[in-house]
């Protein structure tokens, strides 16, 4: 019968347990983030900005009606569009299906 000392073995486990987490993407703080979101915009004109407030730059318009992708993090009411781009997330309705909290 072949013994392995009691240390070696909770390494391995342990290292089969990190193993596992990375595998399946679940591993770590900010590890699998939540995937994008999708809002038509409520505003006849909504300004892009560069950062959440709206003392920022502006970098852009969207129309009434413009579908457009966000993530799920909002800060200060701004709803962060990926790419430094901000707008007021009032002005955003969640598109029927879409997995984004307003």
């Amino acid at each position: 019968m072949f013994l392995l000392p009691r240390p070696l073995l909770l390494v391995g486990a342990g290292v089969l347990g990190v193993s596992y987490l990375v595998g399946t993407g679940q591993a770590g703080i900010g590890a699998g983030e939540p995937g994008p979101c999708t809002f038509h915009v409520t505003a006849d004109v909504l300004n892009v900005r560069s950062g959440p407030g709206s003392g920022e730059n502006k970098v852009g318009k969207l129309g009434h009606g413009e579908e457009v992708t966000a993530t799920p993090n909002v800060v200060g009411g701004f709803r962060d569009l990926g790419d430094a781009r901000w707008v007021a997330a009032e002005f955003l309705a969640p598109v029927p299906g879409s997995s984004c909290d307003p």
